[in-house]
């Protein structure tokens, strides 16, 4: 697996933030194959924690069934400034890892719509 970017941004569900601190990092298995993976770091919602743990328990068809009834999440990055500067949507699967606390697991997002990169203020 070949990292192509390292990024963090705050995840959000139904306009609500959700996990305050949100590590990112796109990997690439083949030239054309772009996955990305998730890490909740800090600040992690009750709701969502349980649905972590959950996701982390499940197997085959359960899992499955348990992805498509969870809202999807969206990741946003800011500038220093508080402008969005990227953004990701997509559904939670099984973690990429077994065996650790939500914290220090790494989710696979599953992308339900292109990631969106904002140009930087030409201005400054």
């Amino acid at each position: 697996m070949t990292v192509l970017q390292r990024l963090e941004g705050s995840a959000y569900r139904n306009g609500q933030l959700v996990c305050a601190r949100v590590a990112v990092t796109v990997v690439a298995n083949a030239p054309s194959a772009r996955h990305v993976l998730v890490r909740f770091v800090d600040g992690v919602d009750q709701q969502l924690r349980g649905e972590l743990q959950r996701l982390m328990a499940r197997r085959g068809a359960f899992a499955a069934r348990l992805v498509e009834l969870l809202d999807p999440v969206e990741i946003v990055g800011r500038d220093a400034r508080g402008s969005l500067q990227w953004r990701l949507v997509g559904h939670l699967e099984r973690p990429a890892a077994q065996h650790r606390p939500p914290a220090e697991t790494e989710f696979w997002l599953c992308e339900s719509t292109e990631p969106t990169t904002l140009p930087a203020n030409p201005r400054g």
